[in-house]
């Protein structure tokens, strides 16, 4: 059995007793249904769930979640976060010596790969968050986006077990589910993606009582912000990240950002530099261990993650450029055009199909998938497109097909 590193087991365990020792009888999450499970239940449960293999697989609801990360933590023993609609990508390689927490991930290469991080690293994003958002006065994180996603992940049930921040449930990501779940709590903060900022803000959601809200995983355009502030009175955070690094710079102004490119100011211990090729190169503590495989452009590891993304450097304020990978981002969700054209290809029988992505004219949802095959446009109706798709998740599914002339 591989084993998270001595050290990094004993600093989360002391974390971990003295949340416990300090916030026992308080909520650590609030569930939909309007009942709590406090710290020291779900230290109970989490410790007597003791690992039996190499690896604890995190999958399902922010309770599985929450309960599987601390049991894994606890013991030492190496937890993979897969999305609860996806099937586990076994790791290409053995988890190196430390290894905490592995993530499955698309990225800016366009490639599903699995990465690796220890507690240090998991920590320092962490605590960076919670320190320059001042997280433990915005009450309870609301976890309406998924926790299986580095977004997610760290701003919700990551801070309830580094820092004992209370996580707050949302099963659907929709209006009444969310409104449900906010209108228990005098103070929440409310982690979003634009797509879904959008839906909230045509909604019926109120606010009210939301002292923090952030956006990140896809640009956030000038005109969502100020229909937030406008209709609502409310200011959205634009946060920039990558699942490699962790969280690199955010909005932190209390106004309307003037341009859209805008990425907002560096997170305090974050160093950037680009390559010749206008690249942004991390240089953080929360940069991970590397990939279970690696390409030949990857510069990942040793403290510096080399993204995919073309950054202009304005001091310490970071304006983007574009995205030079391959990857699909769409409303947020990253997708793997090698899967998508792999899936096309098996339900249709064809032996070549080539998929892009390419600007949505929706910008909320940044981009549509885009299948070229070679077939006449003609043949390309909606029996071959119901035939072709019957493998793809629905955001898998293209908006545009392209056949020969």
């Amino acid at each position: 059995m591989v084993y998270a590193s001595p050290q990094g087991l004993q600093m989360f365990g002391e974390r971990w007793d003295r949340i416990v020792a300090e916030r026992g009888a308080q909520a650590a999450l609030y569930l939909a249904d309007g009942r709590a499970i406090t710290f020291h239940q779900l230290d109970a449960e989490a410790r007597a769930a003791r690992p039996t293999g190499d690896y604890v697989l995190v999958q399902g609801e922010v309770p599985q979640i929450l309960r599987q990360l601390l049991a894994g933590f606890l013991h030492g023993v190496p937890v993979q976060l897969v999305e609860k609609d996806r099937d586990r990508r076994i790791p290409g390689c053995p988890p190196p010596a430390g290894t905490a927490l592995i993530k499955q991930a698309v990225g800016g290469s366009g490639v599903r790969r699995c990465q690796f991080f220890t507690f240090d690293q998991i920590a320092a994003d962490v605590d960076r968050l919670h320190a320059a958002l001042d997280l433990g006065s915005r009450g309870a994180g609301v976890a309406a986006i998924s926790c299986a996603h580095s977004f997610g992940l760290t701003m919700t049930v990551l801070q309830t077990l580094f820092n004992g921040v209370p996580t707050c449930f949302a099963p659907q990501p929709f209006a009444q589910p969310l409104m449900e779940a906010m209108r228990h709590h005098p103070r929440v903060f409310l982690p979003g993606v634009p797509a879904l900022w959008k839906a909230w803000l045509m909604g019926d959601v109120r606010f009210d009582n939301v002292s923090l809200a952030i956006s990140a995983g896809a640009p956030l355009t000038p005109a969502l912000e100020r229909m937030a502030m406008e209709n609502h009175g409310l200011k959205l955070h634009n946060l920039y990240g990558a699942s490699e690094c962790g969280a690199v710079s955010w909005d932190e102004t209390p106004g309307l950002r003037a341009d859209g490119s805008d990425l907002g100011t560096l997170l305090p211990g974050v160093q950037v530099q680009t390559d010749a090729a206008g690249r942004l190169i991390v240089i953080s503590s929360s940069v991970g261990l590397g990939y279970d495989e690696s390409l030949p452009e990857d510069r990942y590891g040793a403290g510096s993650f080399t993204t995919s993304d073309q950054i202009e450097l304005q001091g310490d304020r970071l304006r983007f450029q574009q995205c030079i990978g391959a990857g699909i981002n769409v409303a947020g969700r990253k997708l793997s055009p090698g899967e998508i054209a792999e899936k096309i290809m098996r339900a249709a029988q064809f032996d070549r199909v080539n998929i892009y992505g390419a600007r949505s004219r929706d910008p909320e949802r940044c981009q549509d998938i885009v299948a070229e095959v070679g077939l006449p446009q003609a043949e390309i109706d909606g029996l071959f497109k119901i035939r072709a798709c019957s493998l793809l998740a629905p955001w898998e599914v293209p908006r545009k097909w392209i056949g020969k002339p």
